[in-house]
């Protein structure tokens, strides 16, 4: 599934959900950058944050302070050009105005200790479109995590399984009666692990045990 959004400063984005992880495609008006993020590192605490940038306030602010310095000339019989007052007032209105209509709202995806952040633009233009991308994302990232990590294997070692299994219940993926049944199964499977290596063993010292009989027997026929 493919996502895109388009930012007022326009910045482009574009989100692929893969097999296995989230492609991110950045492109500004001279860069572009692609990032790749598994699975395993999609988190999935929302923060959101607003930002302006603070230059054009400044530069509304220096005009400002142009204009008050103008008029206070003017008042004290100094020659000054026809409004020019007006037109600093102007300027600073202007910037002003950019400052306040060029708000950045973004909204990140993050793991519990806010890293591997994911950025969409959180502006209400794509309010219900990323809530809806968002819930397709964890979705998928949750039917991968469960499939490649509940999933009981004999050939992999108790210790891993048996802590893949507590950090799905950490992320809310496994119920607590889930883990339970999950880790009695795996007991269960080690247990008979256990007993069919010992089995194997006593049949390969018992065999080694008639062999060196046999030879023993040969040896007493010979000494005979």
């Amino acid at each position: 599934m493919e996502f895109k959004q388009f930012g007022t400063n326009l910045d482009r984005f574009k989100y692929i959900i893969e097999d296995d992880g989230i492609r991110i495609i950045r492109r500004r008006i001279a860069s572009s950058t692609e990032t790749f993020v598994e699975f395993e590192d999609v988190g999935s605490k929302i923060i959101k944050e607003k930002s302006r940038k603070l230059l054009w306030l400044i530069i509304s602010f220096l005009f400002l302070v142009f204009a008050i310095a103008v008029f206070y000339k003017r008042l004290n019989g100094g020659k000054v050009g026809y409004g020019a007052e007006a037109f600093h007032l102007c300027v600073s209105a202007f910037f002003f105005i950019v400052y306040l209509l060029l708000k950045k709202s973004t909204l990140f995806l993050v793991q519990a200790d806010n890293t591997n952040a994911i950025e969409f633009i959180g502006t209400k233009r794509y309010e219900r479109r990323v809530e809806e991308f968002i819930n397709q994302l964890l979705q998928a990232r949750d039917n991968y995590l469960i499939n490649k990590y509940s999933t009981i294997d004999e050939f992999l070692p108790y210790s891993q399984q048996y802590n893949n299994l507590v950090w799905l219940y950490n992320l809310k993926l496994l119920t607590k009666e889930q883990l339970q049944f999950k880790i009695a199964a795996l007991d269960n499977l080690d247990t008979a692990k256990d007993s069919s290596n010992k089995s194997t063993l006593t049949k390969i010292i018992g065999f080694r045990k008639g062999r060196l009989t046999d030879e023993e027997e040969e040896d007493d026929e010979n000494e005979s």
